[in-house]
């Protein structure tokens, strides 16, 4: 978290900054056998978050991502697959996330490279119930772990859901019906039965602005294919006109474009009398702190890419790196600041030691403390003590 690096230069960090000693080959050796100590690890991180964030886990957010590795050869776990790095080229592993509502993360689960994100949210679920007696959380989810199947599995596990809905892929009598109750209001929002669930459609101009400009912006680029301006290729709003590759535009899809703007959609069995619309999206909206703890992942502790190639050695990589995102995300809650002005604050203490030789006596001379230094050491300390 201090100073990402090889598991190689760590011996000599720990023995400049510490005086801590290991032989390179107890690091490697060790390596083999951390991945065995997960369980106890996310043990700890439950019983940190519930004891000293005092988390319930009423809620609990899950997404996933990619962590790609610095080689092209794949095996069973290593794979090529849809990379969230852009490094399609490249054998990349999926992580399960679960974090709580203030971004804490508390468990996660590995998987191959080609696996499908939405095959991975039960497993992870059912395995972080079982192992921490959580029982009935609120689970939300972005809209690539939404799928019949997976909606039927929650429900029979009788948990509750928010997750997101690919609105382009509702009816256009539902969309119609939405553009007519809302009337591009900001912030109104309407609920509709479906076999998902309920429906929920919010409208924002912030998003309709958004969406707008990203239309018009595909839209001219599409006219431009169309007028032989630009060289043909795959792009929305174009659909074949003859079996000699030619294309026009796609007015269904233009016009069903144009009543979206705006919205978004959520699905839940949540009852509006337990958490109304509002809740529902605010709910939905926490899902920034599991995005926010990947960003995190992967630019400040530096988790990727990864240069390990045997499996026991990869699962304690990744074991290292959810501790120290355990760390740090309980800093920068507790302290309220970055991780970045964390570490920038504390690594600015500096000490010299020097010894008289004539009185056989060590002295220490520490640096002045800056004040935010002060604030963040008296934050570590009160949770420590505790």
């Amino acid at each position: 978290m201090i100073e990402p690096t090889s598991k190689l230069r760590t011996i000599t960090l720990l023995n400049r900054y510490f005086d801590i000693n290991y032989s390179e080959r107890t690091v490697y050796r060790r390596l083999k056998e951390l991945s065995n100590r997960k369980q106890k690890i996310e043990a700890i991180a439950i019983k940190c978050a519930q004891d000293i964030l005092e988390e319930d886990f009423a809620l609990i957010l899950y997404d996933v991502t990619t962590l790609y590795f610095e080689t092209f050869k794949d095996d069973g776990l290593r794979v090529e697959g849809f990379s969230k790095d852009n490094k399609p080229q490249q054998p990349q592993i999926v992580i399960g996330l679960i974090v709580s509502r203030q971004g804490f993360p508390v468990s996660y689960e590995i998987f191959s490279g080609n696996t499908f994100e939405g095959k991975t949210m039960l497993k992870v679920l059912d395995d972080f119930r079982k192992k921490n007696r959580v029982s009935r959380p609120i689970v939300v989810a972005d809209a690539a772990m939404m799928s019949q199947e997976n909606i039927e599995e929650l429900k029979q596990r009788e948990l509750s859901y928010i997750v997101g809905a690919r609105l382009a892929n509702t009816s256009m009598k539902i969309i119609e019906e939405a553009n007519r109750k809302l009337k591009n209001k900001d912030g109104s929002t309407m609920r509709i039965k479906t076999d998902n669930g309920d429906l929920i459609i919010e409208f924002s101009t912030k998003r309709y602005r958004k969406d707008k400009h990203e239309m018009e912006k595909q839209l001219l680029k599409a006219k431009q294919i169309v007028e032989g301006k630009q060289p043909t290729k795959r792009i929305k709003f174009l659909k074949h006109k003859d079996k000699l590759n030619q294309y026009v535009l796609n007015e269904s899809l233009i016009e069903k474009t144009k009543l979206l703007l705006g919205m978004k959609g959520y699905y839940t069995n949540i009852d509006d009398g337990i958490l109304s619309n509002q809740d529902i999206v605010q709910r939905y909206h926490d899902l920034w702190h599991v995005e926010q703890a990947f960003r995190m992942a992967k630019t400040d502790i530096a988790s990727r890419p990864v240069f390990h190639y045997k499996e026991e050695a990869i699962k304690s990589h990744i074991l290292i790196c959810f501790t120290a995102l355990m760390i740090g995300k309980l800093l920068e809650i507790k302290t309220k600041l970055s991780l970045k002005r964390i570490v920038d604050a504390i690594w600015i203490i500096t000490e010299a030691k020097m010894f008289d030789k004539t009185t056989k006596t060590e002295h220490v001379f520490q640096s002045e403390i800056m004040k935010d230094s002060i604030y963040i050491i008296n934050k570590i300390n009160d949770f420590l003590l505790y």
